[in-house]
């Protein structure tokens, strides 16, 4: 949807105001917004706003370069993606990739309600506040986002959103390297499954986007992965390795998830240059619990995948007893399947439970401005400390 608090939040994803501090500040006209963005925007003082787009008819018009942005009304969404693309764009923009993924509006369960719990827990947002979800895809995990009294926004360069995100959510069609967002827009944004998408300089843009959109007091949740792993991930490799055997021999569909992974970059080295990133951003990682994936390895990525194979070969040869010639994905879970599901779900979540404090690659973070008051709500004071300490703890 696009609501009126929306059209008060946008802004030209790639026009700054000429104002800003002794450092930022640049004379008036749309000069300073070509070569000299990206040293205005990481400026340490927050960098300048963006310019407001103004309303005429139904678009969107840029007063410093004249661009015309399109509220598609009809579909649900703002279009404020850049007339000039700012990098490679991801697999995800395709409509047919997008619908050999087959999302539904179901709730999350497993993997991803294990990510949107961790999310809504560390991020805590307060009743009424309105959460920014940094590449929404198709809008599953806004629409779960906006329980309990909070309200969800979206933003995704692809805009092929759910019927329920579309009723429902705040939804732009948008670039997270240039976010078309006035400063400190919202007062909290998560990013989950995006950041390994991008390449160095991507992810950068992404992180000084996000802080200026969350503004001083803002907080950020993220969940990505760096490339190192801890003794534990040898377990979940040799099920992975037993994955790709049975898909091989057709035991198992392990299309879809290479698929999903299929344009991961994967410029996160290490948990040190994460952060070195964050605070060139801006940035610094206040709370952070890692992932070891045992017990979903075992569930989601081998015992979910031969069942769903079994159910296709079950429908295939119904279809073909019935002389149907086309064999249909399965539609959303049943109301039995569903609370099996969520019950395998608790037992996903003791990955972090027994696991969270062992160092890997995957991980969960709480990012917030230095000296924002944006983690008060995640623990006391002194939380950062503590992070810090726990990660020096686990690197030994």
């Amino acid at each position: 949807m696009i609501s009126p608090a929306l059209l008060e939040r946008v802004a030209c994803p790639v026009c700054l105001e000429s104002a800003g501090c002794a450092r930022c500040a640049a004379p008036p006209g749309h000069a300073a917004c070509g070569e000299d963005y990206a040293r205005r925007v990481r400026c340490a003082c927050g960098g300048p706003d963006k310019v407001r787009l103004l309303l005429r008819g139904q678009a969107l018009v840029c007063p410093c370069c004249g661009a015309s942005y399109a509220l598609r009304r009809d579909e649900g969404y703002a279009d404020l993606a850049p007339v000039r693309p700012v990098g490679e764009i991801t697999h995800y923009a395709d409509h047919e990739f997008q619908e050999r993924l087959g999302v539904t509006d179901a709730e999350p369960v497993l993997s991803a309600r294990v990510k949107a719990d961790m999310m809504r827990r560390m991020l805590s947002p307060a009743a009424g506040e309105v959460v920014l979800d940094l590449g929404c895809g198709a809008g599953k995990l806004a629409l779960y986002a906006g329980r309990d009294g909070a309200r969800a926004a979206g933003v995704d360069v692809a805009p092929f959103f759910l019927a329920g995100a579309v009723a429902a959510v705040d939804l732009v069609r948008g670039d997270l390297r240039r976010l078309p967002f006035r400063k400190a827009a919202f007062p909290s944004a998560y990013s989950l499954d995006v950041l390994e998408h991008l390449d160095e300089a991507g992810l950068l843009d992404v992180l000084v986007e996000a802080r200026r959109t969350v503004g001083p007091q803002g907080r950020l949740f993220v969940y990505t992965h760096a490339m190192e792993s801890s003794p534990l991930a040898r377990f979940q490799r040799g099920v992975n390795h037993l994955a790709r055997r049975l898909g091989r021999a057709g035991l198992i569909d392990h299309e879809r998830e290479a698929m999903r992974k299929s344009d991961h970059v994967n410029a996160i080295r290490s948990h040190e240059h994460f952060e070195a990133l964050c605070a060139e951003a801006g940035l610094e990682v206040a709370e952070r619990r890692y992932y070891n994936v045992v017990f979903k390895a075992v569930v989601e990525d081998l015992g979910l995948r031969l069942y769903e194979q079994a159910r296709r070969r079950k429908r295939g040869a119904a279809s073909a007893s019935s002389s149907q010639t086309r064999v249909t994905e399965p539609g959303p879970p049943g109301r039995l399947a569903l609370a099996a599901a969520l019950a395998l779900t608790w037992l996903l979540k003791l990955d972090v439970v027994l696991f969270g404090g062992v160092r890997t690659g995957p991980f969960f973070g709480l990012l917030r401005p230095p000296g924002g008051a944006g983690g008060a709500r995640t623990g006391p004071p002194g939380l950062t400390e503590r992070a810090r300490i726990h990660s020096a703890r686990a690197r030994r």
